[in-house]
């Protein structure tokens, strides 16, 4: 009886804080009102305030816990880089799908460990044809910022479905300006969709996984129903290559969607709104930040670092629902968070499969920098479902008290075996 007792105790402790972080989020049921102010737009209830360019200029948005604006929290969408996955599955700057840089990695990947194998006539002629990798042309940078195109904004308005009620609304990409060639079909087919939730909702992504989504969250569905992959248009040269003896797997490269995660004060909110306003890929939002931790799947990060040009560090997935990164909450009740899936969809219109969605981040400097990857899909659609929003937090046992609790308890657990076997009786309290 004392050992279920304390059992009890020793989970109820380890639980509450799960408990606690969960139960505000879920009582938020009540609309929030929707108002625009300049060049903001507004979505606002008794515990959270969403703002975002109310022209659409570009896809970014400043949240905070409504009864404290000096901690605000900001997400950024950059923009999407087509990266190379021939040796890791997650993005790394340094593997952009340029030409060059696919040359360097199909050369050193492929080529370079069997060319002391080769006749020299295979190696002039596979030379000359990663030569041609080399210097490909027709291709498109591999990075598409979205701070240089032209955005609409369409909505916002209610929606309740059944028992569900939300805010919706849409980004969409609608010009790529004439100097960044080759990035016209993105054109329309770029689209940030947008619910903000006024009651609890269960998403079914075409049946093949659910996720719950809370009252006050910003649920944002990333669209890309069209991408000119810059590894597609180099096959043939590596088809040569294949003819040649190279075993080249086709497709190895992936889509990254870069998000920036940043804290300003209320004081520098006016350099937020200047960004907002500017149609230049510069980060004045990312430069007013004030971020010193991140915590990435409950683990603190410092982000007061810039480590920029260095390896970004891979996201592991843990098996849960979704990848979640929460913000330092400062003295407010609530802290921000940014969370996604781990799968992504990818459909040709007919049937819908799933594939996993790798992710990988690195410290800029008081902001953190994440890139979100998608596995080569070719000609399909893929949607994938980030969403913002804040919780309350409560501390969590410290590492060495819960180990200690943890140890504890499976040594407990061993002596009440021990003595069942030998039929005996045990007083917890008094064992030494």
């Amino acid at each position: 009886m004392v050992v279920t007792s304390f059992l009890a105790i020793l989970l109820a402790a380890i639980g509450t804080p799960l408990t606690i972080a969960h139960a505000s989020a879920e009582e938020v049921t009540i609309p929030a009102t929707f108002t625009t102010d300049g060049s903001w737009a507004y979505i606002q209830n008794d515990v959270i305030t969403i703002v975002f360019p109310a022209d659409g200029k570009k896809p970014m948005f400043l949240w905070w816990y409504t009864k404290d604006p000096s901690n605000i929290n900001v997400v950024k969408f950059k923009g999407l880089i087509e990266y190379c996955t021939y040796e890791k599955p997650y993005f790394l700057w340094r593997y952009q799908a340029e030409a060059w840089r696919v040359r360097e990695r199909i050369q050193a990947h492929y080529y370079t460990p069997k060319q002391h194998m080769l006749e020299n006539w295979l190696k002039r002629k596979a030379l000359q044809i990663l030569w041609n990798i080399g210097n490909a042309t027709e291709l498109h940078t591999p990075y598409l910022p979205f701070s240089g195109c032209a955005w609409r904004l369409d909505g916002p308005e209610n929606v309740t479905r059944g028992d569900v009620q939300y805010l919706s609304f849409n980004f969409t990409l609608v010009d790529v300006p004439g100097y960044r060639p080759h990035f016209q079909f993105a054109e329309d087919n770029i689209i940030i969709r947008c619910r903000f939730y006024y009651t609890p909702a269960t998403e079914d992504a075409y049946g093949k996984y659910t996720y719950t989504v809370n009252a006050g969250e910003l649920k944002i569905d990333i669209i890309i129903n069209h991408w000119e992959w810059n590894i597609d248009k180099l096959e043939p040269l590596m088809e040569e290559l294949r003819k040649l003896g190279f075993d080249i797997p086709k497709g190895k490269a992936s889509l990254a969607l870069w998000v920036n995660l940043a804290s300003i004060n209320m004081t520098k909110l006016d350099i937020a709104e200047e960004d907002a306003e500017s149609a230049d890929d510069v980060d004045l939002t990312e430069d007013a930040s004030t971020a010193a931790n991140m915590y990435v799947e409950g683990e603190k990060v410092s982000v007061i670092q810039n480590n920029i040009g260095n390896d970004e560090i891979p996201l592991q997935n843990r098996g849960r629902e979704r990848f979640r990164i929460r913000f330092e909450k400062g003295n407010a009740t609530f802290a921000g968070f940014f969370k996604f899936v781990p799968q992504a969809i990818i459909t040709d219109g007919v049937t819908y499969n799933t594939t996993d969605v790798t992710a990988s981040y690195i410290s800029a400097g008081n902001y953190m920098r994440l890139f979100i990857g998608y596995p080569y899909f070719g000609d399909c659609t893929l949607e994938h479902d980030p969403s913002i929003g804040v919780e309350s937090v409560t501390p969590w046992l410290p590492t060495n008290l819960l180990l200690f609790l943890i140890g504890a308890t499976i040594i407990i657990g061993v002596a009440v075996a021990v003595v069942k076997v030998r039929k005996k009786t045990v007083n917890i309290v008094n064992v030494q």
